[in-house]
């Protein structure tokens, strides 16, 4: 995963040095061109509307008129399901070609590309044999697959689309517990995996499991496996034209797939999203693409290593293939800067925590240096071509590939400063696009002529918004800000098997309760301020929000994760810290263990003054500013139940696990506090 990216020891790290750079003049002449090429007609300073003042719902300006729950439709009028989606590609393409698998191990050799027409007749096949040899029933039976990015994936997924089966995608680091449970929560007919020994430590019991039909593999597997063990290979190597069955013919808005919430505040639960969702959100996000002259064609390469059981790279994949694009699956994203220089992708969806670890690698670089970091802040911020103009940021371009023309990201906040680096680095436009799983990942994206940073944009083709008051705090819709809600056909049908939560999270009148807290700016867009469920009030009167200040902090280079928390009779915030082991040993000691290191005061002296250091540079208020810290050796992580599979804090469990400790940094940290709340208080 992208987090296992070390911040000191990277492929690219290379790319801080002087020669870091290019670029074809200032931040004017980028403006310029985004105008010139990618302006899609939006005011800047008038983005979206209020469409009713009672409510204060509002739309992109250019949508004020529209039905949003027909016009998506209109939008590739022959997709009516998510089975329409690769034959769409294979027109739009003229059976171009369509995925290929990369092997790192022989970078030397050619891609080898699939055609449409291939990929549709592997697809068929398998929907096929689902269908006659397996006796799954179309628009009721449950195909799950867990397994890495990679072709076959999508041979299964578009295989039950077409063939109306509904997929549940599991992730590969679920352990055996995990996957069980949600099989038998789903009642799962068919597991596919990539890899028979993924399943091994729980092979038995899903062989001994009445209600699983058939274990599909996507490698080849010995001859001696179970009956219930049967091979993509072997599957299509035994089909033939004549097997192949008719599409079933069903409505779309019947269930397409189950996906698996993040489970931040508890445990993960099943979102049930239709064709109709899924085509919404894709169809609303072309829409968009197209104004602004940034839709994907049959030339346009992707390369795919976020996890596809995640919605937001599925989504991806669904626009490449509906508009006939390449796609190559990269199965190891520790390595995804060596895919990059195989694939030269033309396009990237991405998230903030991999260009912040780039950044913070190229600007430790370049800090070492003034003239380097003159040279810099010359091509960030000159208004004015520079001598330097072709030379700045050249490495920064062929680390990705070097034929990037946009860049997508999602899932998480950037900060300014990251992201106008990569806007000017790479000369092209970035978009930041917000939603989540229970609205189809649909709700706003940035335009592409916009260069502001801090927003997520104006609302998509396929939703209004409106923001209500956020009751105990001082969140109020007359203000524009609150808890923003989504409603339009994007919106899923619930959560499966949970209608309390499903009530809870979806009103009476079609709303989706996000538990985001949104601003409307004066230019219309959006800015996400917070999250209902974390905010905290601490003794005098104030809410933090958590999140937003761990964004910054965790910007340090000693500190690998942090979790930012408070208590209510308390004027601060505190916080728990995992050091970056690596960047620690290289920068401080190596001659001690882990948790020794924890343990040491003058280790915890530097950390804490680089948090404090952080916390001035950006302007955060005085209990905003971290009083007091704690070392911890062991990462969050999946194992211990301290990050979900979406690499999200569990904030409920990790305020639990720590209660003792949180309470322990206050008792130490009063003197401390004393001292230090006085001198920031004076700067406010």
């Amino acid at each position: 995963m992208p987090s296992s990216f070390s911040k000191t020891k990277l492929p690219y790290a290379a790319a801080g040095a002087g020669a870091l750079v290019a670029t074809y003049a200032g931040v004017r002449a980028y403006k310029s061109r985004l105008q010139d090429k990618y302006d899609d007609g939006i005011d800047l300073n008038n983005q979206s509307v209020e469409i009713d003042p009672v409510e204060h719902i509002r739309r992109c300006t250019y949508y004020k008129d529209i039905d949003i729950y027909s016009y998506y439709k209109t939008i590739y009028s022959n997709v009516q399901t998510l089975g329409d989606i690769l034959y769409s590609g294979y027109s739009s393409s003229k059976n171009g070609p369509c995925v290929t698998n990369v092997d790192l191990s022989n970078k030397t050799s050619s891609l080898q590309w699939l055609s449409y027409s291939m990929v549709l007749e592997k697809t068929r096949y398998i929907g096929s044999h689902l269908w006659t040899d397996v006796q799954l029933v179309p628009t009721q039976s449950k195909v799950a697959i867990i397994s890495l990015n990679r072709s076959e994936y999508s041979f299964v997924e578009h295989a039950c689309y077409m063939y109306g089966f509904i997929i549940v995608a599991l992730y590969t680091s679920y352990d055996a517990t995990t996957v069980l449970s949600i099989l038998d929560r789903t009642d799962a007919e068919v597991l596919v995996v990539d890899d028979i020994q993924r399943i091994e430590p729980y092979k038995s019991q899903l062989l001994q499991n009445s209600r699983i039909k058939e274990i599909l593999v996507m490698d080849d597997v010995a001859n001696n496996e179970h009956e219930k063990i049967k091979t993509i290979p072997r599957v299509l190597k035994s089909m033939q034209q004549a097997d192949v069955r008719p599409l079933p013919r069903f409505e779309p808005d019947l269930i397409a797939t189950l996906i698996l919430t993040s489970g931040t505040t508890g445990e993960p639960k099943l979102a049930m999203l239709t064709h109709t969702n899924i085509l919404a959100t894709v169809k609303g996000v072309l829409d968009r693409r197209q104004r602004g002259n940034l839709n994907p064609t049959s030339n346009h390469r992707h390369c795919s290593f976020l996890p596809l059981a995640h919605l937001y790279e599925r989504i991806v994949l669904i626009i490449n293939f509906i508009q006939g694009s390449q796609v190559a699956y990269c199965p190891i994203p520790e390595r995804l800067f060596e895919y990059y220089a195989i694939i030269k992708p033309t396009g990237s969806s991405t998230v903030p925590r991999i260009l912040n670890k780039v950044y913070d690698t190229i600007m430790t670089e370049v800090n070492k240096s003034k003239v380097k970091r003159f040279l810099i802040n010359q091509a960030l911020h000159n208004d004015k071509p520079s001598l330097f103009s072709r030379l700045i940021f050249r490495k920064v371009r062929n680390l990705f590939g070097g034929e990037l023309t946009v860049m997508v990201t999602g899932s998480a906040p950037i900060t300014h400063d990251v992201l106008h680096f990569f806007r000017i680095a790479l000369d092209i436009p970035i978009i930041e696009a917000y939603g989540q799983t229970e609205s189809t990942a649909s709700a706003t994206t940035t335009h592409a002529i916009d260069r502001s940073c801090g927003m997520v944009g104006s609302p998509v083709a396929v939703v209004d918004i409106k923001l209500i008051d956020v009751p105990g705090t001082n969140y109020r819709s007359e203000n524009n800000q609150g808890e923003v809600c989504i409603r339009g056909p994007c919106v899923f049908k619930g959560y499966y098997g949970d209608e309390k939560k499903t009530r809870e999270t979806i009103d009476e009148d079609g709303w989706l309760h996000t538990g985001d807290v949104g601003e409307w700016t004066p230019t219309g867009a959006l800015r996400i301020i917070d999250r209902t469920k974390h905010i905290f009030k601490l003794n005098q009167g104030e809410y933090i929000a958590p999140e937003r200040l761990e964004d910054v902090y965790v910007r340090s280079r000693w500190v690998s994760q942090i979790f930012v928390d408070g208590i209510s009779t308390e004027s601060t915030i505190v916080g728990i810290v995992i050091p970056d082991e690596e960047y620690v040993r290289q920068n401080y000691s190596n001659k001690s263990s882990i948790e020794d290191l924890c343990r040491d005061d003058k280790l915890k002296e530097i950390i804490f003054n680089d948090l404090k250091r952080l916390a001035k540079e950006y302007k955060f208020k005085y209990y905003e500013t971290l009083s007091n810290i704690h070392l911890h050796p062991e990462a969050f992580s999946q194992e211990n139940g301290l990050i979900t599979s979406t690499l999200k804090t569990r904030r409920t469990a990790v305020r639990q696990y720590f209660r003792n400790t949180i309470q322990s940094l206050y008792d130490l940290g009063d003197q401390t506090a004393k001292t230090i709340l006085p001198e920031l208080q004076s700067k406010l």
